[in-house]
């Protein structure tokens, strides 16, 4: 009995062994079967959560940049000022000039943009034309130099300035290349932007306190500028050594890594590089890692399964408390995803741009409040609307939609002109830029739209196109109108099959008014003869002036020669008339020389030359003449 029992009683041990064994093994396969991909599911997503909320950073921060940037590439593709500064490289308009023209572009731009504080136009040999300091005098004063060579090969920068660490103040800087007519950098655009509104940005929408640190990093050349949560400044700060290393990583798409300090404090960071750019967004978070905080639970939770073994699967349910705290631990960060996304959308219906969400097909799913007052119409009524509903038809055909379209496909974005129409009718420009969100097979899943109402610098640009197409003296079209006045008149021409003429007119006895009654004198004279001139012409015939003395005659649809000729004729008749110029009367004469196109030339310059040497020879046989090209 006794040998019985306690054979018995040793199969029973060994079978409680077998089972506690197989129990505790079980437990332990399900444990870790369960817990350790929950943990990396965690730790994903408490990734995922910080780079959420580092692209809502981003996106703020690089649409302001992207809004700095564009401003520079308006002022560098400006036509008028673009041409004026052609112009002044060929020797054709003085510095004088260009620097008043470009100074007062500047200052008429930062009436509208408080940011804007300085601005520098430089040729391509780094030479600075002009320069606006307004109200960045008192800081650039302060300042040994501006690099403006380094900066105008930068595109979007920076430069900081201050005596030390403390006082150190960042400025955004912008470059965009000038081209001539024929696609060659002549020159840059160099603006100066105060921080305040970058500031603005990630102070309103960081609410991580300061144990997260922003930072602007350009990854090409291994620099940063970083928003210092204490002082509410941007300041410029040296990589350390271990960032020295891991700043190799920062690439062209978002990603986060790990980093432990010498105190062995973790750092998480959160990389979101901007589009088209060497610049990113990095959110650097010294809050504890929760992968850390889930391995001491999973320490816990063994040294338990290891003292509770003899009671068997009465305390296995003990091991789902862990689970429990970490699925309370997920609900709580995705409570507060929820948070930061909201946020998000703090930052949309507050923008000062209007945006717009449509899907593939353009229909609108949702719309800030900037594009309701954009288009002067109640937000209610945008959604569900195709946007193309607000284009202006006649500008916005379907070709340029074609266009547009092939664009956003080859290049993933789109910026450009567009012209809308408000329901009142009022048409008017907006710089539009255009962004796909594609599904993970590459489809477009929706599209958003960025609009800034661009009516005024419109118009200031037409202001400008037509002054530098002006001479300033007379108020009639300058040389450079007139070549394009004959190009225009060349073109119609070459349909219409009728010739037109080109007269060369020069003053007879001019330089004597001049010398004797100074030169007061002989620009009110120079004034005069315009009017004279037209008074012979047709109202479709054109009278310009090339400079100095000499004045162009347009005429088109000629029938005859004779018709030329008498026109001419009349014209240096009317010259010979004395000018009343205050209390004088003043008698000069005039020199006509006549091309004829297709006759004597085909192209402006040709017609320009040999109406120019008609003249003289017209000069030579006795003044007061005309002569034809030959």
């Amino acid at each position: 009995m006794t040998d019985s029992s306690t054979n018995i009683s040793g199969k029973y041990r060994t079978l409680v062994r077998r089972v506690v064994l197989a129990t505790l093994i079980t437990g332990v396969i399900a444990s870790v079967a369960t817990l350790i991909p929950l943990s990396f599911y965690i730790k994903q997503s408490a990734n995922n959560m910080g780079l959420a909320y580092a692209s809502a950073q981003a996106l703020s921060v690089q649409q302001q940049l992207q809004h700095y940037q564009a401003i520079a590439n308006q002022f560098a593709s400006r036509t008028q000022i673009r041409n004026l500064f052609e112009s002044y490289t060929q020797g054709d308009v003085s510095s004088e000039l260009l620097r008043h023209e470009t100074t007062n572009r500047i200052k008429d731009a930062a009436v509208f943009i408080p940011e804007l504080i300085a601005g520098y136009r430089i040729q391509s040999n780094g030479t600075v034309i002009a320069a606006y300091e307004g109200p960045a005098a008192d800081i650039i004063e302060s300042i040994d130099a501006i690099d403006t060579d380094q900066l105008r090969r930068q595109g979007l920068y920076y430069f900081s300035y201050g005596n030390n660490a403390a006082d150190t103040t960042v400025l955004i800087t912008a470059a965009a290349p000038i081209y001539d007519n024929n696609g060659r950098v002549i020159g840059v655009d160099v603006l100066l932007f105060s921080n305040i509104e970058i500031l603005n940005i990630i102070a309103e929408l960081n609410n991580s306190g300061q144990t997260t640190e922003f930072r602007l990093v350009n990854t090409r050349e291994n620099v940063y500028i970083e928003f210092d949560q204490r002082s509410g400044r941007l300041t410029q700060k040296a990589f350390t050594s271990g960032e020295l290393f891991n700043i190799a990583a920062y690439g062209s798409v978002p990603f986060t890594y790990s980093e432990t300090l010498d105190d062995d404090t973790k750092r998480q960071h959160y990389f979101i590089p901007f589009v088209n750019s060497d610049w990113g967004l990095v959110a650097v978070s010294t809050n504890p890692s929760m992968f850390k905080a889930l391995l001491s639970e999973f320490m816990w939770i063994a040294a338990v399964i290891l003292l509770t073994v003899m009671f068997g699967t009465l305390l296995l349910r003990r091991h789902l408390q862990p689970i429990i705290r970490a699925q309370l631990s997920q609900h709580k960060q995705l409570h507060e995803t929820n948070h930061k996304l909201r946020l998000a959308n703090t930052v949309f219906e507050k923008a000062k741009e209007a945006i717009v969400i449509t899907d593939k097909d353009l229909i609108i799913l949702r719309a800030n409040q900037a594009f309701a007052d954009l288009f002067e119409i109640e937000l209610g009524l945008v959604r569900d609307k195709n946007l193309l509903l607000f284009a202006d038809k006649e500008r916005m055909t379907t070709e340029i939609q074609d266009v547009v379209r092939e664009h956003v496909r080859k290049f993933d974005s789109w910026q450009g002109e567009v012209w809308y129409k408000k329901p009142t009718g009022e048409s008017f420009p907006a710089l539009q830029t255009i962004s796909p969100v594609r599904k993970n097979d590459g489809n477009a899943l929706q599209i958003i739209h960025i609009f800034n109402d661009i009516s005024a610098e419109m118009h200031d640009h037409e202001r400008l196109r037509k002054l530098a197409l002006t001479d300033l003296l007379t108020h009639l079209p300058n040389r450079f109108a007139i070549l394009q006045h004959i190009d225009d008149a060349i073109a119609r021409s070459t349909i219409s099959k009728h010739p037109f003429a080109v007269l060369f007119l020069d003053l007879d006895k001019f330089k004597p008014v001049n010398d004797t009654h100074g030169h007061d004198v002989g620009d009110a004279l120079l004034q005069a003869i315009g009017p004279r001139i037209s008074e012979q012409l047709r109202a479709a015939d054109i009278v310009g002036r090339l400079g100095g003395d000499e004045f162009v005659v347009l005429i088109e649809n000629v029938q005859q020669q004779a018709d030329i000729e008498r026109i001419a004729g009349d014209i240096i008749k009317s010259m010979q008339q004395p000018f009343r110029i205050s209390e004088l009367n003043i008698s000069v004469g005039a020199s006509v020389g006549i091309a004829i196109f297709p006759q004597h030339g085909k192209n402006a310059q040709r017609l320009l030359k040999l109406a120019d040497e008609a003249m003289y020879k017209a000069k030579q046989g006795g003044r007061n003449r005309y002569c034809l090209a030959e």
